[in-house]
């Protein structure tokens, strides 16, 4: 970089949030859970931390009911110059939390590491993992196997479209719902200029089966009947911009609203 060049950094890490609209008949409501455990880095990089624990999101209308409780969140966004290279580093770790009485999930961890060495227009990326673990619906475990090859695959929008265009036929058939894109289709399908994929290779359900017959699995989302849509380790793609999504909520039974559990986001570049 010359003098009048800089590196602007750009990261955060997200450890849950919510909003519901209706509890059971009680319809346009605004509840609303803040932002737990945010951590984002200003533009000339440096180190933000976030711990938040033992919290419980409770409401007592129509009917008590606790909407969101955690024992503890912990995220990091850290921007750093070393040596040769910029560095972007993101991570959440969400410690047992709990969604509307129903939904447990012992553990979710999100990590990204975002490199981007000097005179060099395209980052890499890699992971110390991410992991989501201890998940019960009701009785039913969901049993998540991730995979993150395209994670460093694909740091970058073009490259990412390299790394799936070169694969075989066979690994296009088996992975194509990951990539929300036709089996048959050379090249990955767009989604208002995103490219849009999970971590998630399989997902497995154990648990006795009159609970299980009111679960499904869709690909890398999960259609349980009484609560809604979960959606698994799911990845945006656009330019060199990368946000990975651990599991979000799109909830539409007894209670309907939206939430998101463990997010990271990267996205550094020169500036003149």
């Amino acid at each position: 970089m010359t003098e009048t060049e800089r590196y602007v950094y750009s990261g955060h890490a997200i450890g849950a949030a919510a909003r519901f609209h209706r509890l059971y008949k009680a319809k346009n409501l605004n509840h609303i859970i803040p932002t737990q455990g945010v951590s984002a880095l200003p533009t000339t990089g440096g180190l933000s931390k976030s711990e938040v624990s033992h919290y419980c999101f409770a409401v007592d209308q129509p009917r008590r009911l606790k909407l969101v409780c955690f024992r503890r969140i912990t995220t990091l966004a850290d921007g750093k110059e070393r040596g040769d290279r910029f560095e972007t580093e993101v991570d959440a770790e969400i410690d047992s939390i709990e969604i509307v009485d129903k939904l447990q999930i012992g553990l979710v961890k999100a990590h990204l590491l975002s490199t981007r060495k000097k005179g060099d227009q395209t980052p890499s990326v890699s992971t110390k993992g991410n992991r989501i673990q201890g998940m019960y619906l009701g009785a039913v475990e969901a049993r998540i196997t991730l995979d993150e090859e395209p994670l460093s695959a694909g740091p970058t929008q073009e490259r990412l479209g390299e790394f799936y265009k070169k694969q075989n036929t066979k690994y296009r058939l088996k992975n194509s719902w990951r990539f929300n894109t036709s089996p048959d289709a050379p090249e990955i399908a767009e989604y208002s200029g995103y490219y849009k994929y999970s971590l998630v290779k399989e997902i497995k359900l154990v648990g006795p089966e009159k609970e299980r017959e009111k679960i499904t699995v869709d690909g890398y989302t999960i259609k349980w009947e009484g609560f809604g849509r979960i959606v698994l380790a799911e990845v945006l793609v656009k330019g060199n911009e990368r946000r990975l999504s651990m599991v979000r909520l799109a909830m539409g039974s007894d209670a309907e609203g939206d939430s998101t559990i463990g997010e990271g986001q990267s996205n550094g570049h020169i500036s003149s």
